[in-house]
């Protein structure tokens, strides 16, 4: 986002900016947990599908993958909402943009939850 498009916004655009970057270190942080926990946490035992499957019910598995996928959903279309700011002033375009983009999100988070929802509950 440049610094026109970032003035231009407002407060709300330096709060999206502000989480943008949050996120982004954030998404690093789990990142390393994710691949820790799964690759090296207990390399004598390669993880397969029932070892996948029983992790995947632990609260603290669920709680990491969601986390994934909310900032790394909110980070990819936060970014593609910067560079509409980028390239247009328009405030009816960045409001369709912005709202189309939210909807986006909201609806592969829950997607997304109700198959780890799904998982957590399989017999």
């Amino acid at each position: 986002m440049t610094v026109a498009a970032l003035k231009r916004g407002g407060k709300k655009n330096v709060i999206t900016w502000f989480f943008q970057r949050v996120s982004g270190v954030a998404l690093v942080f789990l990142i390393a947990i994710h691949m820790w926990n799964l690759h090296y946490s207990n390399p004598a035992v390669p993880p397969d599908y029932n070892d996948l499957v029983a992790r995947l019910r632990t609260i603290g598995y669920i709680a990491l993958d969601f986390s994934l996928l909310v900032l790394a959903l909110f980070h990819g279309l936060n970014g593609v909402r910067n560079i509409v700011l980028d390239y247009t002033s328009n405030e009816a375009t960045i409001k369709r943009w912005t709202a189309g983009l939210a909807i986006i999100g909201v609806i592969f988070s829950l997607w997304g939850g109700a198959a780890l929802i799904k998982i957590m509950t399989m017999g």
